[in-house]
């Protein structure tokens, strides 16, 4: 077994260990807020029992979450066949060429500020 296979091991458990400390406290308040529910049940407002059982559907939910497991397993150790190399643009060379040299062209700067003097309607000619 690979060194990095162990340490996958251990984060998984430590994960799923996780959730099901979460899947615990979960059940727990579940089983504690249906009893105080019903303890009231004619004189409490449904936002009130809405407001009580959200903390415990939200643990449940990460308690779910950690138990699967699946994707923070695959952020924290990606496979080796599907690590995305980062996508760089192409570098244009800045020495100028036959071609280059030949044809006039402008910078990207100037490109730029015709582009913004088009679109503010600065006369050319006039100091900025």
């Amino acid at each position: 077994m690979k060194e990095t296979n162990i340490y996958k091991e251990i984060f998984r458990l430590a994960v799923r260990l996780t959730g099901f400390l979460f899947l615990c406290i979960g059940l727990k308040d579940l089983v504690v807020q249906t009893f105080m529910v019903l303890a009231q049940a004619r004189g409490t407002p449904l936002i009130n029992i809405v407001s009580n059982f959200l903390p415990v559907a939200f643990t449940l939910t990460v308690a779910i979450w950690l138990l699967r497991g699946n994707w923070l397993i695959r952020m924290a150790y990606p496979e080796a066949g599907k690590i995305r190399q980062p996508v760089l643009p192409a570098v244009q060379s800045t020495e100028p060429t036959a071609t280059t040299a030949a044809t006039p062209k402008l910078s990207e700067l100037e490109m730029a500020e015709q582009k913004l003097a088009a679109l503010v309607g600065k006369k050319e000619g006039l100091p900025a």
